[in-house]
């Protein structure tokens, strides 16, 4: 199992980026969240988790173990694989799920993209024991970090800059954006059609 990688970030795509460490470059799926905090020619170190399948096999990376320690829980739930613990992750920060979970909150689960509320109330169900265990987040601290739309925003315009994308260009776009109630992935899905 490879519990981390620790390299120059050599590309960056939408979905994830290509690190390199000892002349091998591994292909990291990533949340929009840790694209976010990465840079081309930058060292990093990345927390990953390698996931097999039968006819796949993928490494996960993410900038901060928090990101690490929710998506393995998220996976741990029957029904949610890698791909969907990830969109979660992209929609939602790793505290903002422990918290919907602690307070029995569909809702803000449902908030994620492929999300229902019949596989919310699993993940609460399935998930509340392990993340009374773990630290919780004050409520009023999420919400100063992460405030939901001008965080977006801010989050959107740093991973499109990581693409490529001219400062210019990633403003103008988002400025047309800035009032449609778009989750993060959606901001950055509909930016990326305006820019090609």
């Amino acid at each position: 199992m490879i519990s981390y990688i620790k390299g120059d970030v050599k590309a960056i795509n939408e979905e994830g980026f290509i690190i390199e460490t000892n002349n091998i470059g591994y292909y990291i799926n990533s949340t929009l969240t840790s694209l976010s905090n990465i840079q081309i020619n930058n060292e990093y170190k990345i927390y990953t988790s390698m996931q097999v399948r039968e006819d796949d096999i993928s490494l996960y990376g993410f900038y901060s173990k928090d990101e690490l320690e929710m998506f393995l829980l998220l996976i741990s739930v029957s029904s949610i694989g890698p791909k969907i613990a990830i969109g979660m992750l992209s929609s939602i920060s790793a505290d903002e799920i422990k918290l919907a979970i602690v307070n029995n909150d569909i809702d803000k689960l449902t908030d994620a993209k492929g999300i229902g509320k019949k596989t919310a109330s699993r993940i609460i169900l399935e998930l509340v024991d392990k993340v009374k265990k773990m630290a919780i987040p004050d409520l009023d601290k999420v919400e100063k970090v992460n405030p939901v739309k001008n965080n977006d925003i801010e989050v959107a315009r740093e991973a499109l800059k990581n693409l490529g994308y001219m400062e210019n260009d990633v403003a103008r776009v988002l400025n047309e954006l800035k009032d449609t109630d778009l989750s993060l992935e959606g901001l950055i899905k509909e930016s990326l059609k305006r820019l090609i």
